[in-house]
């Protein structure tokens, strides 16, 4: 965070997409805004990029956000500078089943394994029917995590 930035609460930003391929990028510039203007430092920018492309990518192929007139929702949470902690999530419109963390050469997956690597990945049923996958960054240097855990 930047040294002259300090605050008590979490800085929360929220924004709707539509569920079309093309939306990925516009949630990477309007993320690396919000993430800026809450002052992340560039490394941390970078990691939570590449999760909420992952997330948003899955959300309009794997989910019923992807079909037409689809939607999911991204939220960006910049915890308080003592902390360090970013919190990036996609919100879908409901798929079939949960999604998994894979390893290996497969085409599907793979996404959710990098988020995993790069924090603690989490999933959580919405009253609508869809499901909120999220990512706390940064990953804690431990290694406590198990790759994707259900709330």
């Amino acid at each position: 965070m930047n040294p002259g930035q300090q605050y008590d609460a979490p800085q929360h930003y929220e924004a709707a997409f539509l569920g079309e391929p093309g939306t990925v990028a516009q949630v990477r510039r309007w993320t690396r805004q919000a993430l800026a203007s809450a002052g992340v430092p560039d490394e941390l920018v970078s990691d939570a990029l590449t999760c909420v492309s992952e997330l948003a990518t899955n959300a309009t192929r794997h989910t019923a956000s992807g079909r037409p007139g689809g939607r999911y929702r991204v939220v960006v949470e910049v915890r308080p500078v003592a902390s360090g902690q970013v919190h990036v999530e996609v919100v879908d419109q409901g798929g079939s089943g949960i999604p998994q963390v894979l390893l290996g050469g497969g085409e599907s997956g793979r996404g959710l394994w990098i988020c995993a690597a790069l924090g603690i990945v989490q999933y959580t049923a919405v009253p609508s029917g869809g499901l909120r996958v999220s990512v706390d960054l940064p990953h804690p240097a431990d290694g406590t995590h198990d790759g994707g855990q259900q709330r």
